[in-house]
């Protein structure tokens, strides 16, 4: 039942119950994309059980605290952008939007391997100016660039259109014929399209890079800006258990749902390892792609078979440890190099400063040796930035994560699903269902939140 705003039909605030037996809705999952739907729910007064195989939130997003250092380090680097406005709804919930960082208009620095560097940055204009002068400013591009650059409004609405039919591309086929002169501009786009997508070019669906660069082209000035955490990661979800707590819900950690359980045609519960099983009229699964079909009994499984095979796509970054600040710039694109992006993370205790790196679709390294990558980054940050040849390194770590992000194919759009299923209560959530977005961290927080709202 609901009320007539929508809301689950259940008193607000209750006291917590420890543990909860009759929880409204179980949301599977801690991640992003469980954590948005949580707390919607509760704040729209559902008594919310949250179940997470881990002893931790965040999923595949995460940070720790290192054993010999004592700092909170992120297991990657993650940027994230002003106009993500799902995630900045989460964090103004949990009072947490202190925790980001973000530039007051897009400012990006380039250094292009042997040629140099130049910055692209966008004055406090209304759109489309902010970006015109920007790209005129862009002192690394050729003018036949500029001029390519001045016309990618235009070219990504004619390819929203098409694939509005049903049509897509590869990136690199959508940039191909961008015009003589424009290498360029096709290297800035190419780095751009792997750290959004996390997926080689040639492969990647166009069109989800296109939606994110028209929302970025779109968006007022002073939403244009790039953000990273202030300090970890995880600080952007903090007190996510005392918000559900406060609202009569709980989180359970090391909690592993085996299944659903399913009446007919009409979700009733999960199952658990080594506990019983929890009943609710409502659930949403923000498990892995590759686990949602474990979850199902076949006959409602088999809609999934396809995504659920879809490959992961790993992203490799490093941690390297200097005696002093090396960067120019909070984050630089770097091209040329098998290095894609450097981050000054900032002071880390006294005569301790930190840059991280980041080589998304890391194909080719999620299986090399970490001494290798950790000499290679550590010659392209010298050879790049001449801060660092003058500077001590103290440290440096590297972080694999094989599974960061399913991959973002052409193919693997036509099988994300949407949140509803066929089975009367239960939804799907995740950055691997259809939200029209690459698998980012606003692509899970918009599907939680597309969950959440469909629970009645």
């Amino acid at each position: 039942m609901s009320t007539p705003q929508g809301r689950p039909n259940v008193a607000s605030h209750r006291p917590a119950r420890s543990p909860i037996t009759d929880p409204d809705v179980i949301v599977v999952g801690a991640g992003f994309a469980g954590v948005a739907a949580a707390t919607l729910l509760a704040e729209r007064g559902a008594r919310v059980l949250v179940l997470e195989t881990r002893q931790r939130p965040g999923g595949r997003a995460y940070s720790w605290t290192d054993p010999v250092t004592g700092e909170v380090r992120d297991n990657g680097q993650h940027v994230l952008a002003s106009f993500y406005d799902e995630t900045h709804r989460l964090l103004a919930r949990l009072g947490t939007a202190d925790a980001l960082v973000a530039d007051p208009a897009f400012r990006l620095r380039v250094e292009v391997r042997h040629r140099g560097g130049y910055e692209v940055a966008c004055p406090p204009w209304p759109a489309p100016f902010n970006w015109a002068r920007a790209i005129m400013g862009a002192g690394g591009l050729s003018m036949p660039s500029r001029l390519a650059a001045l016309g990618l409004q235009g070219r990504i609405h004619s390819l929203l259109a098409r694939n509005g039919s049903g049509a897509d591309t590869t990136i690199q086929s959508w940039l191909s014929d961008l015009g003589r002169g424009t290498e360029d501009l096709e290297g800035l786009l190419w780095a751009l399209a792997i750290a959004a997508l996390n997926d080689v070019p040639g492969e990647a669906s166009a069109t989800l890079f296109a939606r994110v660069l028209g929302r970025l082209l779109a968006a007022p000035s002073d939403r244009t800006g790039l953000a990273m955490p202030r300090r970890a990661l995880g600080d952007l979800i903090a007190g996510f258990e005392d918000y559900l707590a406060a609202r009569g819900g709980e989180v359970r950690y090391r909690a592993t749902a085996l299944g659903t359980r399913i009446d007919g045609d009409r979700i009733t519960g999960v199952s658990l390892l080594g506990g019983a099983p929890v009943n609710a009229g409502a659930v949403i699964l923000t498990v892995p792609h590759e686990r949602i079909t474990w979850m199902l009994r076949p006959e409602f499984a088999e809609p999934y078979r396809d995504v659920a095979v879809v490959p992961w796509s790993p992203i490799v970054s490093t941690m390297h440890v200097f005696d002093r600040p090396v960067l120019p710039e909070r984050m630089v694109a770097l091209l040329g190099t098998r290095t894609q992006w450097a981050f000054d993370r900032g002071e880390a205790g006294a005569g301790r400063f930190r840059v991280g790196t980041v080589r998304s679709a890391a194909f080719a390294d999620a299986e090399r040796d970490v001494d290798v990558i950790a000499r290679e980054t550590e010659a392209d940050l010298l050879e790049t930035f001449p801060g660092a040849r003058a500077a001590r390194l103290l440290e440096t770590r590297v972080y694999k994560e094989r599974r960061a992000t399913m991959r973002s194919t052409t193919a693997a759009q036509r099988v994300r699903p949407g949140a509803e299923t066929a089975v009367r209560g239960l939804y799907l959530a995740g950055d691997w269902t259809d939200t029209g977005l690459p698998p980012t961290i606003e692509g899970a927080v918009l599907s939680g939140h597309r969950a959440a709202e469909l629970v009645r």
